[in-house]
């Protein structure tokens, strides 16, 4: 198994160490078919693309579509911060996205105080932090869940189970080492379809995931349960 796409990469407008254009080239260099720019979200309190700047970022993604059209498709996207137990998140407004990733961060600034309190006892509330999760998964806004089970435990298969209802993917994560093969395992049974991200943070590790494929596999998960994989 290989990727085919990589949907989950950082540049530097927001803690990634590489311009769009970087990325691009990088997933070029890989033979990628697709990339997508996924930054952070202005309510993350430290790597957000501020809502003063997001005319920018989204720009740089335009300019880099228009000049790699021929060789590459490139997704314009956001990674959002779930930030209130009601599956708040802070969508930025007046803007269209290509791909639209959730997750949780230990950065995001809530959507109150009681929000908080309940995230950082979040590994008493399993069931909450769940559906908190799944109240988000059910606007029919979100295409991925990034890294399931980073900063705050989930009920495994009851997140599968909304994502196979609202066709969203369950994410297997490079950089986050949270699941494990019987988690996916748990998740694939519930009929979830997944993506394996490199949520690279240089572009030299733009189409990069062989701990992510090496747990896929060790799952058991097969190329047409994973949707940006070829195998050769």
């Amino acid at each position: 198994m290989r990727l085919k796409a990589d949907y989950h990469t950082h540049t530097v407008h927001s803690h990634g160490m590489g311009s769009v254009k970087d990325n691009a080239e990088a997933a070029i260099a890989k033979g990628l078919e697709s990339v997508g720019i996924t930054d952070h979200s202005v309510s993350h309190f430290f790597y957000g693309v501020k809502n003063k700047r997001f005319g920018y970022y989204m720009s740089c993604i335009d300019d880099a579509k228009k000049a790699y059209a021929d060789r590459i498709d490139i997704k314009s996207g956001i990674e959002l911060n779930l930030t209130g137990f009601d599956g708040s998140f802070d969508m930025p407004e007046g803007y269209q996205f290509d791909t639209v990733i959730l997750g949780y961060h230990k950065g995001a600034v809530y959507k109150d105080i009681t929000s908080a309190w309940r995230f950082f006892t979040g590994h008493r509330r399993v069931n909450e932090v769940t559906k908190a999760y799944i109240l988000a998964i059910q606007t029919g806004l979100i295409d991925i869940v990034s890294h399931p089970g980073y900063g705050v435990p989930v009920d495994y298969r009851m997140l599968a189970m909304a994502c196979a209802d609202y066709g969203t993917l369950f994410e297997v994560n490079e950089k986050h080492a949270d699941l494990s093969a019987e988690n996916i395992h748990e998740a694939a049974s519930a009929g979830a379809k997944f993506v394996i991200s490199s949520d690279a943070h240089h572009p030299e590790d733009v189409g990069e995931a062989p701990h992510a494929i090496a747990l896929a596999l060790k799952a058991g998960l097969t190329g047409s349960q994973i949707v940006n994989i070829t195998e050769d």
